[in-house]
């Protein structure tokens, strides 16, 4: 049974519990994952990063692209198992937290190029 044997070898790497990301389908070690639950009260979803809500939770990988698809297939109700509306805010606000901020990419002294013009050649002294 070389199959078998091949699943015992990706879980044997990382020892703990298990899970589903309910966004890729993928099976991963609960460290790598999000928690995800219900909140009756308020009637939304939100994350559970100390894993110590009570009641069922939804595992989710800190990916964009696992949050997205599970968002949009409506992944987290149903693991959930909750009836009706549900505010899907609070996943939609760790979404937008994972994604990096558009201008990430600044250069200390502006456009390439604007440290030579201002400190040109002409700038330097000689000993």
């Amino acid at each position: 049974m070389p199959g078998r044997q091949d699943q015992r070898i990706d879980a044997a790497e990382d020892e703990g519990p298990i899970r589903t990301c309910v966004g890729c389908r993928r099976r991963d070690n609960d460290s790598r994952l999000l928690r995800i639950v219900h909140d009756p009260q308020t009637a939304s979803l939100s994350p559970d990063p100390r894993r110590r809500a009570v009641g069922r939770g939804a595992w989710v990988h800190h990916d964009e692209r696992c949050i997205t698809t599970a968002l949009d297939r409506k992944a987290f109700i149903r693991s959930l198992r909750v009836a009706g509306n549900v505010s899907q805010d609070a996943v939609s606000e760790v979404l937008e937290a994972l994604r990096p901020a558009h201008d990430t990419t600044r250069r200390p002294f502006g456009p390439a190029g604007e440290h030579e013009k201002r400190n040109g050649p002409d700038t330097m002294s000689t000993p």
